[in-house]
């Protein structure tokens, strides 16, 4: 099985990198990897568009096979030959939130395809971690000038 992880630490509570990376409708504000359209719910088919940096849009409809608010969200979806188990983890941290993306990649194609196409998913990866943690830290800095006046 092949694998890509990116990680990023977040300023922010878990609760608001949740609700940020659930707000399927506020995507566009910030992510430029995922657009995705349904419901959040273990069991449920969400439909998605995938944008990697440098390969064309590709739309897919993943399973959505865990969610712990606050902790974790997982799908699977099968893409040309390819199975992916993709993990959003969000672990408590002292500063707040480190926010991991995980996907495991199976499948007869799955060494070559990801063998070709590791750094630009990495950095599809990376971009929304990013994109994610600007957001965060924005509601998180709004909601503490809300309750300290």
């Amino acid at each position: 099985m092949t694998e890509i992880t990116a990680s990023v630490e977040i300023p922010a509570p878990p609760s608001v990198v949740w609700d940020v990376l659930t707000d399927l409708d506020e995507y566009p504000r910030w992510n430029t990897l995922l657009t995705l359209t349904g419901e959040l719910a273990e069991g449920n088919t969400v439909s998605a568009r995938l944008a990697v940096p440098g390969l064309p849009a590709v739309r897919f409809r993943p399973e959505i096979t865990a969610i712990e608010p606050e902790r974790v969200l997982r799908w699977r979806s099968t893409l040309f030959g390819v199975t992916a188990e993709h993990a959003f983890l969000l672990d408590p941290t002292a500063a707040g939130t480190r926010f991991v993306q995980r996907e495991q990649f199976s499948g007869r194609l799955a060494g070559p395809v990801v063998n070709r196409l590791e750094r630009r998913i990495r950095r599809g990866f990376e971009q929304m971690n990013v994109g994610l943690r600007r957001r965060a830290v924005e509601i998180a800095d709004d909601e503490t000038a809300v309750s300290n006046p």
